[in-house]
């Protein structure tokens, strides 16, 4: 028993439930009793209303039935106050009232009384209790309902009114009558209160019964709450004995965190006025100060000259204004070296809420910015090399175009071949006919007409050529239908000499926003490398497929051919510069690599090539507008 009151008066978790059981007992004890007095004084009401509606219906029935039946058929007999012993008299229908209640209250301990404010003058000397006045009272300002605790004869009791109304016209005529009024003869109307009838109920053994049962309920939930206290003060005790070993252990661990937090975090502490207080072994350590050179001093301490001014600033009116400032700090170290720190700065408050310094955690971020700095040196050699490439690029673009007019120049040769001996033909036709005098008129202008023809034939193949090497200087809207009949116009002638058919599925003509020039030369080189591939491998019926369409708001154009494909292992170096397949017959490695990067950096695309089931598979995809 001793080591349980010791333990109670320690322990902060089992006092107060002990102390909480005694005072829900003390409560119990007295709310009890109230709630069970309440609903003792709510059944005593509604038992003496239900009483009090019985007389009344006793009344009415009397005064409806026998009081009419007596004036109907027995005329020679009267109505009286004093009716007892007197022959030929019958009382009012109050007097009933008055009589009923007399007999209620001698058989019971019920006691029923009438009265009014305005007696007959029979009762004109009875004096009202203030009670009864009370009553008058305050029925008609309750709506008809009094009650009220009362001791008569030093007993407790409980005294109910209730309103008593003219409900019948023959009520009152009565009373605006008879000859006992002591009022106007109009004073009385349907509705009008007359008095009350009063019922008073002893409460002595209700109330004796009340705290018995009580007592019962109290002690029977005490026993349980003891019960259930003694139950729980164990769990708690022994909770409480847990909590407390685990307090030592956190406690131990908080010491550990705090030395930890000490050693690896730079940290410290400073009044309202920027004084440091407090500075972590960390900080310290950073810095190159001893805790006792930053004690009392400010943090320009280690202000290195290369943070500007404003910052400090920016950083005072925000944390002076109980905000959190965060941002990056160059920092001086006392050997005249820096470091650079992550820091965090808020406003230190006590437990009362007030504001009593600043604090700040910063984390070593000087490596970062080393290599931030290395990045930026990084970036800078990055752009000088890929400006030397870029200047390569040129070179190699200018290589490749210079190999693509030197296959141009061919290309030429090829299509002037025809026109060029047509045109002699004629001229020779019109040299031999003039010779023998046989140049007549028509003659002469037909073979003039098609030495134009031809003439105008090899000069837009000039314009086709050189509008083929112009330059793009902006992007132009133009269609894959468009740049692939241009593209072949060049390499027609040749194609037929080879053989080689050509077959056309241009699906997509959606309009393309590009450089038409650069993409025409890409597309001209996928031709004639498929048209070298089937003339070199010597394919019975060589042929060229270009086809396009759209896919995923995607423009899509092929270049196939039935040559093979491209060996597995070269496939994957197709692309790079210098890489040719065609080296012993002068190819220059230059026209895929130089088409890769039109496409892809100039273009916005992508090109790519995969074997399908003849042959290699050259693929165009540009995005489409919107």
């Amino acid at each position: 028993m001793n080591r349980f009151l010791k333990v109670l008066k320690s322990s902060k978790i089992l006092l107060p439930v002990f102390i909480t059981s005694l005072l829900l007992g003390a409560f119990l004890f007295f709310y009890i009793p109230y709630i069970m007095e309440e609903g003792l004084v709510k059944s005593i009401v509604r038992h003496s209303k239900n009483a009090v509606e019985r007389l009344q219906m006793e009344r009415e029935y009397y005064t409806l039935s026998v009081v009419r039946d007596v004036k109907k058929f027995a005329p020679q007999l009267s109505f009286d106050y004093n009716h007892e012993g007197v022959n030929g008299k019958l009382p009012f229908p109050t007097t009933t009232i008055h009589d009923l209640s007399r007999m209620y209250s001698k058989r019971s301990d019920v006691k029923f009384s009438l009265y009014s404010e305005y007696p007959f003058l029979n009762r004109k000397d009875r004096v009202l209790t203030p009670f009864q006045k009370e009553a008058l009272k305050m029925v008609k300002k309750n709506g008809g309902l009094y009650y009220k605790k009362d001791f008569v004869d030093g007993k407790p009791v409980l005294r109910v009114a209730v309103a008593d109304y003219m409900v019948q016209q023959a009520c009152v005529d009565c009373h605006n009558s008879h000859k006992l009024k002591n009022w106007p003869s109009d004073k009385w109307k349907l509705g009008d209160m007359r008095g009350v009838l009063e019922i008073s109920t002893p409460m002595e053994s209700a109330m004796a019964e009340m705290y018995s049962s009580r007592n019962r309920v109290l002690f029977t939930s005490l026993a349980i709450m003891l019960l259930l206290f003694v139950y729980y003060a164990y769990l708690l005790m022994r909770r409480e004995s847990e909590l407390n070993s685990e307090k030592e252990e956190l406690s131990e661990d908080l010491k550990d965190l705090s030395a930890h937090f000490d050693r690896y975090v730079i940290a410290s502490k400073t009044d309202l006025n920027g004084r440091i207080i407090y500075a972590s072994d960390r900080f310290c350590k950073i810095s190159g100060y001893k805790a006792e050179e930053l004690i009392g001093k400010t943090h320009n301490i280690v202000r290195h000259p290369d943070t500007p001014k404003e910052l400090y600033k920016k950083m005072w009116e925000r944390i002076s204004n109980d905000k959190t400032w965060a941002g990056e700090l160059k920092n001086r170290k006392k050997n005249g070296g820096y470091y650079w720190v992550k820091a965090v700065v808020m406003p230190l408050y006590n437990h009362k809420g007030e504001k009593v310094g600043y604090t700040s955690i910063r984390q070593d971020i000087t490596d970062k910015k080393k290599i931030e700095e290395l990045n930026r040196d990084l970036e800078k050699r990055v752009e000088e090399e890929v400006k030397k490439n870029r200047e390569k690029d040129k070179q190699l673009l200018h290589q490749s175009r210079l190999a693509q007019m030197g296959e141009m120049i061919s290309m030429i040769a090829h299509q002037w071949r025809q026109p060029l001996s047509a045109i002699s033909s004629c001229s020779l036709a019109i040299n031999v006919k003039a010779k023998l005098g046989k140049l007549d008129k028509e003659s002469a202008v037909e073979l003039s007409e098609k030495i134009s023809e031809y003439s105008q034939h090899l000069s837009s193949t000039i314009d086709d050529f050189r509008d083929f090497f112009k330059p793009n200087r902006g992007k132009e809207e133009t269609t894959y239908e468009s740049l692939v009949k241009s593209a072949l116009s060049i390499v027609e002638v040749s194609l037929k000499n080879r053989s080689v058919d050509v077959r056309l599925d241009l699906q997509c003509d959606a309009l393309l926003t590009t450089y038409p020039n650069e993409l025409k030369q890409v597309i001209l080189n996928l031709i004639k490398n498929a048209e070298d591939a089937v003339v070199e491998r010597k394919i019975p019926e060589p042929y060229i497929e270009i086809k396009s369409y759209s896919e995923d708001n995607k423009a899509v154009l092929e270049v196939r051919d039935n040559a093979g494909g491209v060996p597995d292992n070269i496939i994957d170096k197709i692309f790079d510069p210098y890489f040719s397949t065609k080296l012993e017959k002068n190819g220059t490695g230059l026209g895929l690599y130089m088409s890769k990067m039109i496409v892809e950096e100039h273009c916005n695309g992508k090109l790519e090539v995969e074997n399908g089931p003849e042959g290699a598979i050259f693929k165009i995809t540009l995005e489409l507008d919107g």
